[in-house]
């Protein structure tokens, strides 16, 4: 993908959680049924050092304490959420534009690292495989990253959202496959860049990075499979 599309699609998903933080930070209120299942593989250093990419409002983070699981939690964004976004969770944030190379330079190391609902946000593939080899970068040997994508393209309800690129000035041409561009319809009309990556899409990247699958499970949603799981380690020899 273009640099200048990579740079345009950024930009459009940032103004769309500058309009639309507190609605889309209400209508996830409550934890998401699949993080549940991700207790189990939380390692068990207490406080686990945790980096949370793509961390919003801190949601994560308040998950984990409300669940008795004791951190040290630095979340990472796009977007300046303390200032845009309510109920933040208390710890340390910093704000990077995640389709840059280097993006988590100097963060430090961790021992879980989340990517809850934002490698689809992240424009170009080889963006998102970047993304992953600068999160193996700060992940300690033993540690675990906790993915979660949004299967959009599964669901009949969710197809409906899908908008034509002319609304954000763009075309077929400009971006790449699995590219989308959904409307949200809550506090107003909005529309934002997603990537379709589902199982196939999981594997190619791993296999790209050297990392393998701990777990893989679908859950969210009316259906319970809005959202595709998948933990993993770096592959060792």
């Amino acid at each position: 993908m273009k640099e200048s599309i990579v740079r345009r699609l950024v930009e459009l998903n940032y103004n769309f959680y500058e309009t639309f933080a507190r609605d889309f930070s209400a209508s996830r209120a409550s934890p998401s049924p699949g993080y549940y299942r991700l207790l189990e593989s939380i390692p068990s250093v207490r406080p686990v050092n945790v980096l949370d990419v793509g961390c919003g409002d801190g949601r994560f983070g308040r998950f984990l304490t409300k669940e008795g699981v004791e951190s040290e939690y630095t979340g990472v964004d796009f977007y300046q959420v303390q200032s845009t976004q309510p109920h933040s969770f208390p710890g340390r944030y910093i704000s990077r534009d995640l389709s840059r190379p280097d993006c988590l330079t100097g963060i430090g190391r961790f021992d879980l690292v989340t990517c809850l609902s934002t490698l689809q946000h992240v424009p170009g593939a080889t963006n998102r495989e970047r993304l992953l080899e600068n999160i193996m970068t700060v992940l300690e040997p033993e540690g675990l990253v906790f993915m979660s994508n949004w299967q959009f393209l599964d669901s009949p309800r969710q197809l409906r959202k899908i908008r034509p690129w002319s609304e954000a000035g763009l075309t077929t041409a400009d971006v790449e496959q699995g590219d989308y561009l959904l409307a949200w319809n809550r506090g107003g009309y909005g529309i934002r860049y997603v990537n379709y990556i589902g199982i196939t899409e999981t594997k190619t990247m791993m296999k790209k990075t050297n990392l393998r699958v701990v777990d893989q499970y679908s859950s969210d949603g009316r259906e319970g499979d809005l959202n595709l799981y998948t933990v993993m380690a770096v592959d060792t020899p």
